[in-house]
């Protein structure tokens, strides 16, 4: 549980982790709520009766969290990080899991009704007495067979199932369950005959937008993650690196038309420089390792060049004294 010190939920106050623990009483079992409040100063324990806190004389009511030769330390900023998925603080469950419950459930509810079992179809007794409906039911289910008396019989009273009515709703929960997580259909059906690029960077606007998101809170985590590390460098002796600003850099790859692509990189050429391009190429894995290869590789054909030219052209005349 989280308490933040601002409105803006950047500076973290305080924070209380309530966890359950089994113990033993004598010689029965019983369950103790523990509470844990993080300060900026250390670590405080109580134990949770249902009504209060009552600090915890068995695991220590303080703590510090640093503790040399004895004495306790506290660092200068709250060691607790949030990593957030996005500015509402929310998981990404909580947008999909009553969606992926109604397709469970739907799915399940279809296949009931889709089973020929005789304890799913109403049944239609003409001239038949003699049992009641519980134990005709259950030698129904054991023998299946029925008799009945003249002019008597059984019919079946049966309730159509529609698997396109199914279909419709599954269609709507899937289409909705993707929506609602912000993520990527690999069946659109954008992705057909006319896959363009223009396309695809619709299809992946949702889950840029979300990612985007992401990135924007990671960056500011990272930010107070960074100031730890350097702090642990120089308490190790690496040197102090408390001044250097570091980038996180956040990768986002996306599903590309490569034949568009190379089609437009083969166009760009002298309108700027080989250098783009060549980050720009879907198939670059490493842009300055491929720089190098193209550079070999120039440098290569101007030697073979360079040897062509020295040798002559067959059938030239030789310099006198060259040799027999």
């Amino acid at each position: 549980l989280p308490f933040w010190a601002d409105d803006e939920h950047t500076r973290l106050d305080a924070a209380v982790r309530l966890y359950p623990q089994e113990v033993w009483d004598g010689s029965a079992k019983k369950i103790v709520e523990r509470v844990e409040i993080f300060k900026p100063d250390g670590i405080y324990r109580y134990v949770y009766d249902g009504t209060q806190l009552i600090p915890d004389v068995e695991l220590g009511e303080r703590d510090y969290y640093i503790t040399v030769d004895g004495a306790g330390y506290s660092w200068e900023h709250f060691p607790l990080i949030a990593f957030k998925r996005n500015k509402n603080e929310t998981p990404l469950i909580r947008n999909v899991k009553s969606l992926q419950d109604g397709i469970n459930l739907l799915l399940s509810d279809f296949q009931n009704n889709m089973q020929e079992d005789a304890r799913n179809t109403i049944l239609v007794i003409r001239n038949y007495d003699g049992q009641d409906l519980g134990e005709f039911r259950k030698n129904l289910a054991t023998y299946g067979v029925v008799k009945v008396r003249d002019e008597g019989g059984v019919e079946t009273l049966a309730v159509e199932v529609d698997s396109a009515n199914y279909q419709a709703i599954l269609d709507t929960f899937k289409k909705a369950l993707i929506e609602n997580a912000m993520g990527y259909d690999a069946k659109d059906d954008r992705l057909g005959a006319n896959a363009n690029q223009l396309n695809i960077q619709s299809m992946y606007s949702d889950i840029d937008l979300d990612a985007s998101g992401m990135e924007t809170e990671f960056q500011a985590a990272f930010e107070e993650l960074l100031w730890f590390i350097k702090q642990d460098i120089r308490t190790k002796g690496g040197g102090n690196f408390v001044s250097e600003e570091v980038s996180v850099i956040f990768n986002k790859d996306i599903l590309i038309n490569e034949s568009e692509a190379i089609e437009n990189c083969a166009k760009s050429v002298g309108l700027i420089s080989r250098e783009t391009i060549v980050e720009q190429h879907p198939w670059t894995r490493d842009p300055k390792t491929e720089r190098e290869r193209m550079a070999r590789e120039s440098a290569g054909e101007r030697e073979g060049a360079a040897r062509g030219a020295g040798a002559g052209e067959p059938g030239a005349p030789r310099r006198a004294g060259a040799g027999n």
